[in-house]
Formats: C-alpha cells, sequence, structure tokens
C-alpha cells in the first residue's frame, strides 16, 4: 500500500468514526445544544431561546437554540409562530425570558453574542435604543426579523472564498478529497483525440494523453476577530501522467507513465472584512495568502535537444511543490437574498522563480458562486470561475504550452448532518467541467527530420470533490 493511500484510509476511518464518537459524547453528558448550529445552550444564556410546540405538533416538545437567529430560523423551518404554545428569548439587559413576538430586537451592533445576523432581543423598546446608541445597529420589530432572516447565516463556496467572517471565535476542521481528470488536447480553443493528434504528424515526438490528480487535505479556519478569519489547508497529492511517446528509430507510437505523490505546499490564507452592511447581507472583504514550499520539486535538468537549453527534465503537471513560497491578493464580496446567497471574487496569484530557476505562471481568476438554501441543513448551488495563467518559464525561457484562458463550471452542495460536541457536522460536494479552454501551444521544428511539430497541453475532463467538515463556536464573553 502506498503512504498516499495509507494517509487517506487514516483519514476516512477517522471521519467515519467521529459522527458516531460525537453522538456518544453528547448522549453521555445530556448537554442541551442548539436545534439548528449545535452550539451548546450553556455557553450562550444571554441570548438563548426558548420553544414549545404545541400538542398536535411533535408531542409539545420544547427546543432551544443559541440565539435570535437561531431561532427565527427555527420557526421559520416549522411554518410559523401558529406551530409553538410559546416562544420566548433572554432580555439582553435582565437575562430573563421574554415573548418572542412582543420584544424588540437590535441587529448590525458591535457586538455579536451568538450568529449572524447579530440580533439582540430587549424587553424595553428604550432599552432597545440606548443600546442601539453605544454599539450602532438599527432596531427591528419580530415580524421585521422574520422577514429579513435567511435559512442560513452564511454559505461557503468551494473554489473561491466568502466575504463573511463568521464572528470571533469560530472554527472550522475538516478533510476533503479531490480528483481532477484531463484527456484532451488543446490547442488554442481547439481540441482533439490525443491518439489522432501525435499519429496524424510523423515527426511528432510526444504528446500527452491524460493527466490525474488526487488530492486528500487536512484544513482548518479560525476567527480570532469578527472581521478576521484565517485559513490553512495542508495537502497530500498524487499525480500521474501517461503520454504517448515515438520510438525514433522505429517511429512507433508506445505509451508511458509517469507518477508522483507526497505532501504539498501548505497555504494560509487571511480575510479581512472591511465593510459589511447593518443586517449582515452584504459584506466586502480582503483577501491575502501566502504558501509554504513543503511540497518536493525537482529541479533535476537535461539538455532539450530542440531549445538547446538545460530544461527541468520533470514535468509541471508532476511537480509536487512550487519550490517558492507564493502569494495571493484578492478582492471578495458576499451578498443574501432570503434563501440566496452570491458570492464573488478577484483574485491573483503570484509565483516567483524557485532556486531552480523555474517560475509557475501567475493566475488572475474571476470567480462566481449563487446558492440556494431551501432549509437550514441544505445548500445547493452552481459556481463559476474564469482564468487566465502566465506561460511557465525555466531560466528566463517561456514554456510556451503553458498557461492560456480556462472557465470552469460546477454543481455543488452541501448538507449538515449532525449536531454534536458543540457544533455541527457537514458533508460538502461538488463536480464540474471546464466550459471553456484556450490553451497556449507552440510550433516547433523536430531538429532531426526538420518537419514541424507542436507542443501542446492537456485539458477537458472533469473535476470533483468531496468533503467532511465540523464547525463550532467558542462564545464570546459579554
Amino acid at each position: 500500500m502506498t503512504a498516499f493511500a495509507r494517509l487517506w484510509s487514516a483519514m476516512t476511518i477517522c471521519l467515519l468514526l467521529l459522527p458516531s464518537s460525537a453522538a456518544l459524547a453528547d448522549e453521555g453528558h445530556k448537554r442541551e445544544s442548539c436545534r439548528v448550529c449545535g452550539m451548546y445552550i450553556d455557553q450562550y444564556e444571554k441570548t438563548s431561546a426558548e420553544l414549545v410546540f404545541k400538542e398536535d405538533k411533535h408531542g409539545g416538545r420544547k427546543e432551544y437554540t443559541c440565539g435570535v437567529a437561531c431561532m427565527l430560523r427555527e420557526v421559520e423551518e416549522a411554518g410559523g409562530v401558529s406551530s409553538f404554545s410559546s416562544v420566548k428569548v433572554h432580555d439582553w439587559i435582565s437575562g430573563e425570558l421574554v415573548d418572542a413576538q412582543s420584544a424588540t430586537y437590535v441587529v448590525g451592533s458591535k457586538v455579536i453574542p451568538d450568529m449572524i445576523p447579530n440580533y439582540i432581543a430587549f424587553s424595553s423598546r428604550e432599552e432597545a435604543k440606548a443600546f442601539a446608541a453605544r454599539q450602532g445597529g438599527e432596531l427591528m420589530t419580530f415580524d421585521a426579523a422574520m422577514a429579513d432572516i435567511s435559512p442560513v447565516g452564511t454559505t461557503a463556496p468551494f473554489r473561491i472564498r466568502t466575504a463573511v467572517t463568521p464572528g470571533s471565535g469560530n472554527f472550522s476542521a475538516g478533510a476533503v478529497y479531490g480528483y481532477v481528470f484531463k484527456n484532451e488536447l488543446r490547442v488554442g480553443p481547439d481540441h482533439m483525440d490525443p491518439g489522432q493528434f501525435i499519429n496524424s504528424n510523423p515527426a511528432q515526438p510526444k504528446a500527452p494523453n491524460e493527466a490525474r490528480t488526487q488530492q486528500a487535505a487536512l484544513f482548518f479556519n479560525y476567527s480570532p476577530t469578527d472581521r478576521i478569519s484565517l485559513f490553512l489547508n495542508a495537502p497530500w497529492l498524487w499525480r500521474m501522467s501517461d503520454i504517448f511517446v515515438r520510438d525514433p528509430a522505429t517511429g512507433q507510437v508506445n505509451g508511458k507513465s509517469e507518477s508522483s505523490n507526497g505532501v504539498g505546499d501548505i497555504a494560509i490564507e487571511g480575510r479581512y472584512n472591511f465593510w459589511h452592511s447593518t443586517r449582515f447581507d452584504k459584506f466586502a472583504t480582503i483577501l491575502i495568502g501566502t504558501s509554504i514550499p513543503s511540497g518536493d520539486f525537482d529541479g533535476a535538468r537535461t539538455l532539450d535537444p530542440i531549445s538547446g537549453r538545460q530544461l527541468v527534465v520533470k514535468s509541471p503537471a508532476l511537480q509536487i511543490g512550487k519550490g517558492v513560497p507564493a502569494f495571493r491578493g484578492g478582492l471578495l464580496y458576499s451578498q443574501r437574498w432570503k434563501k440566496f446567497w452570491l458570492h464573488g471574487s478577484v483574485t491573483y496569484d503570484v509565483n516567483p522563480e524557485n532556486f531552480d530557476d523555474f517560475a509557475f505562471g501567475n493566475i488572475g481568476t474571476l470567480g462566481m458562486a449563487l446558492h440556494y438554501t431551501p432549509t437550514y441543513d441544505l445548500m445547493l448551488g452552481v459556481e463559476m470561475d474564469g482564468s487566465y495563467t502566465w506561460e511557465n518559464t525555466d531560466s528566463g525561457f517561456d514554456i510556451r504550452n503553458s498557461g492560456g484562458v480556462t472557465s470552469n463550471a460546477a454543481l455543488v452542495f452541501d448538507y449538515r448532518f449532525l449536531n454534536a460536541l458543540g457544533g455541527n457536522f457537514k458533508l460538502r460536494g461538488a463536480i464540474g467541467l471546464p466550459v471553456y479552454e484556450d490553451l497556449n501551444y507552440g510550433n516547433v521544428t523536430n531538429p532531426k527530420s526538420g518537419m514541424p511539430f507542436q507542443q501542446v497541453q492537456l485539458g477537458g475532463g472533469f473535476f470533483a470533490n468531496l468533503g467532511l467538515q465540523w464547525t463550532i463556536r467558542f462564545a464570546p464573553k459579554y
């Protein structure tokens, strides 16, 4: 069994055991948790809500939520206040339970005690006004809050980042498996079968056939403040490339496979939310990031008979790391409309030249995601991104069959299937494919025959991701 297989097997076993062990932990402690998000109620005594179903609905069962936002989502999910015999919230000042419909709410203040939007309940409208004067925000009635609330406080795209920072103390951890498959040659925007391509020109010495990349990664996200969120991704990569090679003596075309695997470059990102609307339905955020060159870059060289230069032997598609820190910057925007979330991003990745005089091309990317949240447990969405990648360089020499324009589309889902350990577990997935590609290529001359041929790269195929995430918030002190 390979090191990659052993790592992924261990991760899979741990992930399968997490839900059952979490459920047993909660059952053993019998600790009340939020019906919506799973956070422990005793950590949110200033904001928690109490809901009692009517006898004809769930036998008069009593439920708790960590705060007003989750209470509103529970009421909406149940079909309205008429489904309950009572709905009560804690008054922020006195700590007493009061009727939710008669309370006054402040949203958009500097205080985020539980979830976003940060509705805070007051039994007295005058006390709500005084709080808003000190901490900011606007006053809102119960009915207005019901009309404003969305089923999910935020959603997270797969291939781009959300502009929403969830509040100080929020922590997520998980594992994701990704697969990328490419099997079509691209000459600019045109595509063709690799076998037909190499057989159509006897001067063509080689051609890529298929490329596969698998990634198993652990990721962590933590918000030290309400406006800052930090992200780390630690991957293990397995890459395989199948190519066609022409025997120069016989002209016969044979297949050849190459592979590599190992720890990839660790990515670190920070997001700073410099603006959001009072109702927490619009967000604008700055993204900065870098990578630790923990992945191996093989800089062994050989003489290239075509260019006459000493070039790196190993294909960029098989390199596990970049051999140097990379840098990312960008702007993010997110907005919600009731059951819909829109996310947009503009990012630019800088890949400096490494110590082996090789540089991967810089990348400019536009991304957009539209997510639909029919319930607080489910998200369905479509995501699109388009990027322009500059050519790789080797000792200052441009590699003509690298870089180009690519746009992708993906269907995504996010399913919260378990509340446990003071938080919740989500299963996330995506599957997509490139919808347009215009990839660079090079027209060169075979030095032995004097005949022209082309240096090309692979495109087409599809990509898929599947991940498991656990999210909790360490309650702030107010």
